[in-house]
């Protein structure tokens, strides 16, 4: 099982300056590494409707020019096999380029030692976090290059400007790097820096291992993030069976942020709208100053604050509710919602004359911005979390329906937004609106986990009907 562990760094200003001095040597090797990468990518490709034997950007041997054909191993490997023989030895010879294609890492990490070369400064780094910038170069390459499991790429990498290249990372660290310094704090020893204090809050869980590292540089100082790694501990997804009185039905809106099918309303924190208006008046103060002068580095330092506090806020709110949910049940139903389809842009209204029509995308952008503020999204993901933590589940039901059928006997009661109150006419159900969308996920959600065939509202109410059917003589 890996798990992260984040603490704050107390460093000394010595040590802030070796850090800061890092991220930024780091941030340019990563762009010009990147740089090379793209523009062998660029010069390698060919139209779609050129045939790529006889159509090249560039002739071969450019393409190839700064590349050597192989490299020699400088020492044994360290992965070894059955007998404790090292895999690769010194001297030992590997291709750079296989089947025309270059391998780009192992080339770039060879690169290194000209660098030092050239750049002494350089040297100052630790070898593995220079490497490591190498890695995430080859990351990003394959993340654009290379479909995931949906057959989606990721877009073109970007070259990364000086505040957004906030972390390095050493790839091996140890629990021994833990220690305490003369004065009985707990201290971090990261290579090539020292003894660095960190607030030590919560201690290494028993068993588990610290495996890597990673300085974070935030607007209040620096972090570092470990990973630790315990192999004995399983990945486990709980397995319950979800019935009426161990499972709930949650759903998420922006009247109420979460209304449970026990008759629960929580209301909206408005995290964001509550700090809004002083936001907007530091960056109206932020305008009017001078851009890199002093007073504008101060104003842009509180602004970033304030967007930190709002994160902050929101996300420790997130965490007690999920708890407060999963206090009196085992299973959490909720609704799958697509939240990219719902920040999304209205269309475009063109009119005869070509002009642009009003489309709503005014009174659109406040939804959008309620939207984020409710961020959905991580709640959901921390719902993952915590049910992981307690050995709960939570199970998500398609919401195509759910706001527009009655909970009680699948009967259509067709309501606009604006609408609050469900009165369904056949069984005489009377409730709010979420109330019985919370009641409704429920039930579709227990219908899912029992019967196949039912996957969605709608063929619950076509599964309702055919036993009706059925039952009439």
């Amino acid at each position: 099982m890996l798990l992260k562990y984040k603490y704050k760094l107390k460093a000394h200003k010595s040590q802030t300056v070796i850090i800061a001095n890092w991220l930024e040597m780091a941030r340019k090797q990563y762009n010009y590494r990147l740089a090379e990468r793209l523009n062998w990518f660029e010069a390698t490709r060919t139209l779609l409707n050129a045939c790529p034997l006889n159509v090249s950007v560039v002739s071969v041997d450019q393409i190839y020019q700064n590349i050597p054909e192989f490299r020699i191993q400088t020492r044994n490997g360290r992965k070894k096999d059955s007998n404790g023989n090292p895999i690769t030895r010194k001297g030992d010879k590997h291709p750079n380029i296989v089947n025309g294609y270059v391998v780009w890492e192992a080339v770039q990490l060879a690169d290194l030692a000209q660098t030092k070369k050239l750049f002494p400064e350089y040297k100052s780094m630790h070898s593995q976090v220079l490497q490591d910038v190498i890695q995430r170069v080859q990351t990003t390459m394959d993340n654009f290059t290379k479909p995931d499991k949906n057959g989606k790429t990721s877009g073109r990498p970007k070259f990364k400007g000086r505040h957004y290249y906030n972390s390095f990372s050493y790839p091996q660290l140890s629990n021994a790097n833990i220690v305490k310094n003369a004065n009985g704090r707990f201290c971090i020893n990261l290579p090539k820096i020292g003894l660095v204090p960190f607030v030590y809050n919560r201690s290494i869980p028993l068993g588990f291992k610290v495996k890597t590292g990673t300085v974070i540089r935030e607007v209040d100082g620096y972090y570092i993030s470990f990973t630790v790694e315990d192999k004995t501990v399983p990945v486990e997804v709980a397995e319950i069976q979800p019935t009426l009185d161990n499972s709930k039905g949650i759903d998420l809106g922006l009247l109420h942020y979460a209304v449970t099918s026990y008759g629960e309303f929580i209301e909206v924190p408005l995290f964001f709208r509550l700090s809004e208006d002083r936001l907007s008046k530091l960056q109206v103060r932020l305008a009017k100053k001078q851009k890199h002068s002093k007073p504008w580095k101060i104003l842009k330092r509180k602004i970033a604050k304030l967007h930190q506090l709002i994160a902050r806020q929101r996300l420790d709110w997130q965490f007690k509710l999920a708890y407060h949910l999963f206090s009196n049940c085992q299973v959490i139903f909720l609704e799958d919602l697509q939240i990219a389809n719902l920040l999304r842009r209205c269309k475009a209204k063109l009119g005869d004359n070509g002009k642009f029509l009003p489309n709503g995308q005014s009174a659109k952008s406040g939804l959008n911005k309620s939207l984020q503020d409710a961020a959905f999204g991580q709640f959901v993901r921390v719902l993952e979390y915590v049910a992981w933590k307690l050995g709960k589940k939570i199970i998500k039901v398609d919401p195509k329906g759910t706001s527009q059928y009655c909970w009680e006997c699948l009967n259509k009661v067709s309501k606009s937004l604006s609408e609050r109150w469900h009165s369904c006419p056949r069984c005489g159900q009377e409730l709010d609106r979420d109330y019985n969308s919370a009641l409704l996920i429920q039930k579709i959600g227990l219908l899912l986990t029992q019967e196949e065939d039912i996957t969605s509202v709608k063929t619950a109410v076509r599964a309702y009907l055919t036993e009706e059917s059925r039952a009439l003589p």
